[in-house]
Order: C-alpha cells, then structure tokens, then sequence
C-alpha cells in the first residue's frame, strides 16, 4: 500500500494538517494562533506560532512514514528573515492596510494603468510593492538585517522543513510583484523605477505551484517525528490550492470558498478584468490563470459576531438567526475595509435600518445575508452570467442552515463536496501529485458523497430588493467612511 502524504495548510486563523491516502484524508488536526490588529490598519501574525501550531498537529497526527510532504497556506504576506533563516518581525499579513499614503506614492513613480497591465490586478495598500516601500520608511533598521523576503505562510514552513526560500507563482501573482502574462519576477528596471532596486537581492525563488522544493532536514524531521529526506512540495498559495481542491482546477465550473477572508473564482485560460474587480493569479499551469474575486472579511463577521455573543457555538447562532423571517435590516460585512469588486481600506461594517424590533435573531440574519449578499456582489464581478451552480468550501460551509440560504439568496443549486472543509489541502496535495508525474491533470473528479441544496425560490424578489438596498447602503456610506478615518 503506498504510504500517505502529510499536507499542511498555514491558514490565517489556524493551521490544518492532514495525513490523505488514495483521495482519503485518514486523520485531521488543527491549531489556531493569534492575530495583531493594530491602529491604521495594522494586521500582523507571528510566523513562530506558525511552526508550533504545525508541530502541535503532526504530534496530533503521529505521522511515521509519508510519501511527502505538501504545503499551501494564507498569501500576500511580508516575512524579513535574516541570513540565519530567522524572522526578523512580525508578519505583515494580507489584509493589513497600513500603506494608504505608499499606494499613492507608488502610483506616481509608475502609472497605475501600466503597473496593472504587469502584474494583472490593480495594486492598493495591501500590495506588497506598498508594504515593502512603508517598511524601508518607517523600519529601515528591519531591511538593513534581512536576507530574504518570504511571500506566504507555505514558503515561511516550507524554509524551517528543508531550508529553501522559494515561493509558488501563485502566491506571488497576489503580491504586486510579479508579471502576470509573462510569468516571472518584475524586472529591475520597474523595481528601480518603484525605487524599490533594494529588494532585489531579497526576492525568493518562484516555483510552479506543487513542485518539489527540497528534502526535510535532520533537526525538523526529529520534531516531526518523520524520516529525513522526505520530499518537501511547495503547493499554490490557499486560493490556488482552494481552486483545484473545488473541483475547479480545469477550466469551467465556480466556487466559493468561505473562510475569515473569501472569495469566489474558476480557472480560465485568460487574465481577468481587473477593472471589474477580479484578481487574475497564475494557474499551476502554465499559460492558464485563476480568476478570482476576494472577499476581506467573510466568516470573519460570524467571528466577531460570536464574540459579541459571549462565544456561543456557531451553529447557535446561525440556526438563531435562519430561523427568523427575512426583513429589511442590512448588515455591510466590511470590517476591515474591502478589496473587490471594489477597493476601500476604509470601508467599514454597518448595521443600517435598526428600529424597536431588531432583536438579537434580526441582527443576526442580517450579518447572515450581509455576507451572502457580498458574495453575490463578487460574483457578478467575475462573470455578468452566474455559473450554473456553485460549490462551497472551507470552514464556514459547514452549516447547512448557512448553505441554504447561499442557495436561496444567490438563486443557484449549491454544492457541497464531502470535507468541503479540507479542499485546499486536497488541492495542495494534486498540484504536487502532477508535479511528481503521478496525477495528469489538476480535475478533483465531484465525490458521490457532493450533496446539492437547490435554491428555494418563496423569499426571491424579498432578496433581489434588499440585494439592491445593499449595494445603495455603501455607496450612501463611503463618504461617511473616509471622514470617520481621518
């Protein structure tokens, strides 16, 4: 029997390992760690709990004997390490904001237009072009030590495992720094025209998502508890691996993954139109890409809505709020700003339409339907004609409760595959199978066990009305938004 392969998920809540044999996953674990949320948009992690969340699960997991090891995990992040492979500061997560002013400053030296034409999706304050520019203002001390740059969780284990600094073409493709249609780096002149030629010795080497980046080291394989010279696979970043862990790894069908961030998305053999909202990444393949529209904060409101409800389980508190009727109480799920189909670090959420009888069951529909509906906003963005159904993954597709109502208020039959949950490691875990030359294609085949929630159509204009109320309820608010942030 062939032995099992170890796929780990470095993801922005937790980190999820997997030990998956013939498409089977045999034993789960998970660990959680914490995130730094700070003032001006500040959103950092400390890449140290990462490891210890990864070796918490592999303890869990006992892993003996794999056939490798494959890693995906939370993209578009800044990681300083020093010469001695040791992370000079904290994480500078996706969804950190800080760098509104060197956006501006970015765009100046070049044209916006072009700077999108390069890299395939418009460049804001979470771009790392933005980031690296505030870092060598505020924090030169921190570039001056660093010896490599680090674009994901993946490439930070990846580099304890077998000492590689190398990162995946498609975590790359989120950073601002790569060349979309022609596949590699930005050259030096640009990064000298972005005044940013320092950051040239740092940039890691970029691989094909899946590939074989090294072999696990003596030291971590001890703490692993696996035999050294292992192969260690470097997977694509969360969104990629999310992609063909779908089932949406070929070119055709939707999904939508819901996590404490989101997005929806497909394989195509195009670039997206970044005007409309959509981030065109680089597929495992090449000359195919990942079009995606992503979400800031999606389950993430469920998680800031249980700590207001003293930490109570969540199928609580979405069975509480399905159960009421729908009204016209709003919720805009912009907690930390936005980032598509439209760009506003300084969104912010907002309960619109509060009156006497909001009681705690109406707020918490509305934050239901205040998600969905941001959903449906993203996919109108990726295609003016909605797929034919669409398929759930992640964490938060777990309640059924909340998959129905993805179903009704979308108006589309919703899918969702067995362990819907796992469906980055499962894609993380293909991409290195077809690297290795043991899987042909990147196509997960739909499992028997999918089960489908069809759209229930009693509440469909109720819907479409207050869809519209949605929309209108931002673009009323966005002028307030930017004062409240002055």
């Amino acid at each position: 029997m062939n032995a099992p392969w170890l796929v780990l998920d470095i993801g922005t809540g937790s980190a999820k390992a997997a030990l998956i044999q013939d498409n089977r996953i045999l034993a789960s674990a998970s660990a959680t760690y914490p995130t730094t949320h700070g003032s001006a948009g500040i959103v950092e992690q400390d890449a140290g709990q990462w490891w210890a969340a990864v070796c918490k699960c592999c303890r869990e997991l006992s892993p003996r004997q794999v056939a490798g090891i494959a890693l995906t995990g939370q993209m578009q992040d800044v990681l300083l390490l020093d010469a001695k492979g040791q992370v000079i500061r904290p994480v500078i997560l996706y969804s950190d904001t800080r760098a509104r002013a060197e956006i501006e400053e970015i765009h100046a030296l070049v044209d916006a237009s072009e700077l999108t034409r390069l890299t395939g999706t418009e460049q804001n304050a979470g771009s790392l072009l933005a980031k690296l520019r505030w870092l060598w203002r505020h924090e030169r001390g921190s570039i001056e030590r660093a010896e490599h740059l680090l674009l994901g969780g993946a490439d930070y284990i990846a580099a304890r495992l077998c000492g590689g600094m190398a990162s995946d073409s498609t975590t790359a493709a989120t950073t601002g720094l790569w060349q979309l249609a022609a596949g590699r780096l930005l050259d030096a002149p640009i990064l000298r025209r972005l005044e940013l030629g320092w950051a040239l010795p740092l940039l890691p080497r970029v691989v094909d998502g899946g590939a074989q980046v090294g072999l696990l080291g003596m030291a971590p394989a001890q703490v692993l508890g696996l035999p050294a010279g292992t192969p260690v696979h470097l997977g694509p970043g969360d969104a990629g691996s999310a992609t063909i862990g779908a089932g949406c790894g070929e070119v055709g069908p939707a999904y939508a993954y819901i996590g404490s961030s989101g997005w929806v998305g497909f394989s195509a053999r195009e670039i997206g139109s970044a005007a409309a909202g959509v981030m065109s990444l680089a597929h495992p393949r090449r000359g195919h890409f990942i079009q995606v529209v992503p979400m800031m904060t999606s389950a993430g409101n469920l998680s800031w809505l249980r700590g207001l409800f003293a930490n109570e389980d969540y199928a609580q508190i979405i069975a509480q709020g399905c159960a009421a009727p729908p009204g016209k109480l709003l919720f805009l799920p912009y907690l930390q700003g936005e980032r598509a189909p439209f760009n506003d670090p300084l969104a912010r959420g907002a309960f619109v339409g509060l009156a006497v009888d909001s009681g705690r069951p109406q707020v918490v529909r509305a934050t239901l339907e205040g998600i969905i509906f941001a959903y449906r906003h993203t996919l109108s963005a990726l295609s003016p004609q909605f797929p034919a159904h669409l398929t759930l993954i992640g964490g938060g597709a777990r309640d059924d409760k909340l998959n129905q109502l993805f179903a009704d208020i979308l108006g589309l039959p919703v899918h969702l595959p067995p362990a819907a949950e796992h469906a980055g490691l499962h894609g993380a875990l293909r991409a290195a199978q077809v690297a290795r030359g043991t899987a042909d294609n990147f196509a997960i085949p739909p499992a028997r066990e999918t089960r489908i929630f069809p759209p229930q159509t009693q509440h469909k204009e109720h819907y479409a009305r207050q869809y519209q109320r949605f929309l209108a309820a931002y673009q009323a608010l966005k002028p307030l938004f930017a004062q409240m942030a002055e």
